[in-house]
């Protein structure tokens, strides 16, 4: 690993677990405080909510300005914010009201900060060397996910949430401080002058929609998004219907599940799978529909014990890495430099809409017919999509390269 992508994953972890520090101790101070779950939620979706509508907004202007200073200035604003609202809490002022302002701007500020981190990594690392970087960052991902909750969870049980809020602040800053100090090369920009931001963003998504392969490769990322909120959804259901508790079970699981994206991650940094991602890709979608399908049946067979499910669930962690990286190195490969910010910047868009709609269509679904039926006919649709997809993508990827082929042979 280099020294730029070493700073950046140390920022990025520091910040991440930071940030699950934070979520856990507002969702549960705001149910605590009011003894309302409506309210909770209302501010679990001021947490995403800018993040659906920014991505266009936030891919062009990584394109017009300097990444490396957007990254620093979105991590030094998160850690102002949550200083903020430390020293509103400190004095006791601090209003449900204010509370849903400072997660909407924190929301602002993740918009530009998402996309910017696998925008930025090709100018890092060598292309050969991008899928073991992306993997490297999932790898970061998930031991937030696991260790962030369990340590939020204790510091907020023994110290109260001022701690954890001071906490999330500094791990910010000690985030933005990693990053000033990696260097990234110069690179090509549209100045503010030469043309307007909306024409940037109305160019960003033209290029998208007139490149077949990457339309694909973003259908992708909203069908991996929507079954990975499906299984959100899911869960609690299922967990209540095993043996042992319900709170317990959906512990083991999820833990389970970021298991499976730590060795995932870590096999992908072992073994490069460079110039294999579309295999990959698709392969890993149709195992998460045979893992979906797997687990429908165990249930249907009246299996309740809980170790079986979670063999699944890890594996369906794994499949979930081996997705999110390889379309990112997919990505990374295909795009002009010019246009990577617009293009991430709308594929962390589709990600941050698919998951909410799968969770409200699935919570709306759980309402009227069984679990295991769900996750079964999930499985159903999700296998032969991938299937077909790839065939279609591979036809579209040979249909370009001839394309540019006899495109250099009248030049």
């Amino acid at each position: 690993m280099n020294r730029n992508l070493s700073l950046l994953l140390s920022g990025q972890l520091v910040s991440q677990i930071g940030d699950k520090f934070h979520m856990l101790a507002v969702a549960f101070m705001v149910l605590k405080t009011t003894g309302s779950p409506a309210k909770m939620g209302l501010v679990l979706f001021c947490s995403v909510f800018p993040g659906m509508l920014l991505g266009f907004i936030s891919g062009a202007l990584l394109d017009r300005h300097s990444r490396k200073i957007i990254i620093i200035g979105a991590d030094v604003a998160r850690g102002l914010i949550v200083s903020g609202l430390s020293i509103l809490y400190f004095f006791d002022a601090l209003s449900f009201t204010v509370l849903l302002a400072c997660q909407l701007l924190l929301s602002v500020c993740t918009a530009f900060f998402d996309p910017a981190i696998p925008a930025i990594i090709p100018q890092l690392v060598k292309r050969e060397h991008l899928t073991r970087a992306n993997s490297q960052t999932q790898f970061v991902s998930g031991i937030s996910t696991i260790i962030g909750p369990m340590l939020g969870g204790l510091t907020v049980a023994w110290a109260g949430y001022l701690t954890v809020f001071m906490i999330n602040a500094g791990s910010y800053l000690f985030s933005a401080a990693f990053e000033s100090f990696i260097r990234i090369p110069a690179r090509v920009t549209t100045t503010a002058g030469e043309t307007k931001l909306l024409d940037d963003i109305i160019a960003g998504c033209r290029y998208v929609y007139q490149t077949r392969s990457l339309m694909m490769i973003l259908v992708m990322v909203g069908v991996i998004h929507f079954f990975v909120g499906s299984v959100e959804a899911i869960i609690p259901v299922l967990a209540t219907d095993l043996k042992g508790g319900g709170a317990e079970n959906i512990g083991f699981i999820q833990t389970c599940f970021g298991l499976g994206t730590i060795l995932a991650a870590l096999l992908i940094s072992i073994r490069n799978i460079n110039n294999r991602e579309v295999g990959s890709l698709f392969g890993s979608v149709f195992l998460i529909g045979l893992m979906l399908i797997m687990i429908g049946g165990l249930h249907m067979s009246g299996l309740r014990m809980i170790m079986p499910f979670l063999v699944f669930f890890l594996a369906i962690g794994g499949c979930v890495i081996f997705a999110g990286t390889s379309f990112r190195s997919i990505l990374q490969k295909e795009v002009d430099d010019l246009m990577m910010g617009r293009v991430f910047g709308l594929v962390s868009s589709v990600g941050n809409i698919s998951i909410p709609l799968a969770i409200l269509i699935y919570g709306f679904l759980l309402e009227y017919l069984p679990h295991n039926a769900i996750l079964a006919f999930s499985g159903f649709i999700l296998m032969p999509t991938s299937i077909l997809a790839y065939h279609r993508y591979m036809a579209t990827l040979s249909g370009q390269q001839q394309r540019e082929s006899i495109a250099r042979q009248k030049f």
